[in-house]
């Protein structure tokens, strides 16, 4: 799907930039350069996205309001260390909002996620999502996410998904090339409806999307996650989300079919695990206990069940050959996936 925009026309350097880039790469395509708003208005069924910068005086709340109410979606452009204006933006409801310094590569792919979505009335979600999430403290999640993963992709098609938004790690862990990544594949998803395997990094069996870490560019936006969540389940039969150590009301976790929390094999661990646990808002989770000592496994098991009130499914030994794995970028040995056997799929 091409997205249509409209830019307003302005005297900053950032909107020949854009239209520029755009015409050259053909990623999008330019309708109109706007001189009066009643330009946009007139010719709205050919719009999906207007880009309007604060400096131009007649982009007001009101006409922004006036385009919203047409269906359009408002990409709002400020002057790089304008507070004011960026506020006037934010509070006229722009869906997204960028500084006038930023490239145009990065406008484009915002543009492109404000674009409606490619229609997807035939996908059926028909996989499972299970999210993996960790309290704070470092306790492993990625690791029992990656073994999860793997055991699945020897059942049936299977996709890993970093999610940790504030510290992807598994293209780091894996060895992997930063991109393609989430922020590709949302943006793959936004367009076509689907995901192309071939934008996919390979792990054997087992499919990878790398966490995007972009430098100057924002976070991705969570509904852009779920579209990519609901895409992976209608195409796999299990996507595994590596979420970090997320909060437990995150709106990933809810979507979620199943969690799994992982617990630090320490005092400390167990207390943050409890804490996280009483304001748990997602599916039920099933615990695993990481890195414990061998011979505290009953304590540990008796500790977590009296602190969050929930009984371990699997205790995994802290060994070294496990750390020696995720440094050397290799798979979690099979005693480390056996434990995770332990875990209940559906």
């Amino acid at each position: 799907m091409t997205v249509r925009v409209a830019t307003v026309l302005s005297a900053q350097e950032w909107e020949p930039r854009l239209v520029a880039y755009a015409r050259e790469t053909a990623e999008l395509r330019i309708v109109l350069r706007a001189f009066q708003p009643d330009e946009i208005g007139e010719r709205a069924d050919e719009i999906d996205v207007v880009v309007a910068g604060a400096e131009v005086a007649w982009v007001t709340p009101a006409q922004i309001t006036a385009w919203r109410r047409k269906g359009l979606s408002v990409l709002g452009v400020y002057p790089h260390g304008d507070t004011p204006a960026a506020a006037m933006l934010k509070a006229a409801g722009v869906d997204e909002l960028v500084s006038d310094d930023t490239d145009a590569e990065s406008l484009i792919t915002t543009i492109r996620f404000l674009a409606p979505p490619a229609d997807r009335d035939a996908t059926v979600d028909t996989g499972s999502a299970i999210a993996v999430i960790g309290a704070r403290g470092a306790p492993g999640s990625t690791e029992v996410a990656l073994g999860l993963a793997l055991n699945a992709a020897e059942r049936g098609p299977t996709v890993l998904i970093d999610l940790d938004l504030d510290a992807p790690s598994i293209a780091i862990r894996l060895g992997l090339a930063p991109r393609p990544d989430i922020t590709d594949v949302a943006d793959q998803v936004r367009a076509t409806g689907r995901i192309d395997p071939a934008s996919l990094h390979s792990l054997g069996s087992l499919r990878v999307v790398t966490g995007s870490d972009r430098p100057g560019e924002g976070a991705i936006r969570s509904t852009m996650v779920e579209d990519v969540i609901e895409v992976a389940t209608s195409q796999y039969d299990t996507a595994v989300l590596d979420l970090g150590a997320a909060l437990p009301d995150d709106r990933i976790l809810k979507r979620a079919d199943q969690a799994v929390l992982v617990v630090d094999g320490s005092a400390v661990g167990v207390v943050r695990a409890a804490r996280l646990v009483a304001e748990w808002s997602g599916p039920p989770p099933q615990i695993v206990v990481n890195r414990a000592a061998r011979h505290e496994h009953d304590q540990l098991m008796e500790a977590v069940l009296r602190w969050t009130g929930i009984e371990p499914v699997a205790v995994i030994d802290d060994r070294r050959s496990v750390r020696t794995a995720a440094l050397r970028a290799r798979h979690p040995d099979r005693q480390f996936r056996r434990a995770l056997d332990r875990v209940a799929v559906v």
